[in-house]
């Protein structure tokens, strides 16, 4: 264990015992820039939109359609060739005219077609995200879990799907599932307080990705993913500036986009979050972290994505 002791252990300036614990876990990494160099793939001249994935967002609500803007135009300048929104009628002008180069497809929210839906996302799509700025659909519970049951492809859960995920619709998914929770969603979604969180959190996060069989970015003052073949990655990009609205939504834009186009599950992650950090560091050394928005990170995805070969 490094990172000067794991940031002394997230500030807690934890007590030496516990370091000698995490270092005894196997399969802990940190996340360098040479764990992510070759992860992304070089484009061919030979190759067209439809080569770099197919990304479906099911996001944003009345009031919070910004999230489902930062998930597109993640995706966007993450690489994806082709991004599409499921979104509500009322949020369509604003998605719309914040994210040009995004397919919109809308909803009436007072009757959902599960039926377009399918058609317009999960067959679409080699990729779903959903989650991000739902908070506002009153049957959203029940669009989850048809994208639980009838996803044919990785799903990527975020926000408010994971506040209002049923843990036993997880045992029986068949597809990949990545969640991406924070500390406080995390703490709701398995019962505990976030103190509780905040203890041993590389053995939680790798307990909770073994027993539900899904990847898990836990996401804090160093993200961790938990992979469910026991591997734990810990992040080293990223700081204080990124703790504001909407950076999750980046970060989940950024994970469907690198695994749509094609790129392993657990490598996407690595790079994504990696990534993102990244953003945000370049980000902070021109606006400064009190100063650094959402919209900034994306801002300067391309600068982070230009480092990486």
């Amino acid at each position: 264990m490094n990172l000067k002791d794991f940031d002394n252990y997230i500030l807690g300036i934890e007590e030496e015992a516990t370091v000698s614990k995490i270092n005894k876990i196997p399969n802990v990494y940190f996340t360098e820039f040479n764990d992510i160099k070759n992860v992304l793939k070089k484009r061919s001249r030979n190759s067209h939109k439809g080569t770099y994935g197919k990304v479906g967002f099911v996001s944003g609500s009345k009031g919070m359609a910004g999230a489902c803007i930062l998930n597109l135009n993640s995706a966007l300048r993450c690489g994806s060739g082709l991004v599409k929104a499921f979104i509500p009628d009322d949020i369509y002008s604003v998605v719309e005219s914040m994210s040009l180069e995004a397919i919109t497809c809308t909803y009436d929210v007072n009757e959902i077609s599960y039926e377009k839906l399918q058609e317009e996302i999960i067959d679409y799509s080699d990729v779903v995200a959903t989650g991000s700025g739902c908070t506002n659909i009153a049957d959203y519970i029940n669009v989850l879990d048809y994208l639980l049951k009838h996803s044919a492809q990785p799903l990527v859960i975020d926000a408010e799907g994971i506040n209002q995920l049923n843990l036993d619709n997880l045992k029986s998914h068949k597809h990949p599932v990545v969640l991406t929770p924070h500390y406080g969603e995390m703490a709701k979604l398995i019962n505990k307080d976030i103190d509780c969180i905040k203890t041993d959190i590389i053995e939680k996060s790798m307990d909770f990705s073994l027993e539900y069989n899904v990847y898990l970015i836990l996401k804090g003052a160093r993200t961790i993913i938990a992979c469910p073949d026991g591997h734990v990655y810990i992040n080293t990009t990223g700081n204080p500036g990124m703790a504001t609205a909407g950076s999750g939504d980046v970060l989940t834009g950024a994970v469907a986009s690198l695994i749509g186009q094609g790129i392993t599950i657990e490598n996407a992650l690595k790079a994504a979050v990696y990534l993102h950090g990244l953003a945000g560091d370049i980000g902070a050394e021109y606006v400064g972290e009190n100063s650094l928005t959402a919209g900034d990170i994306i801002k300067y995805l391309p600068n982070a994505l230009k480092i990486v070969p």
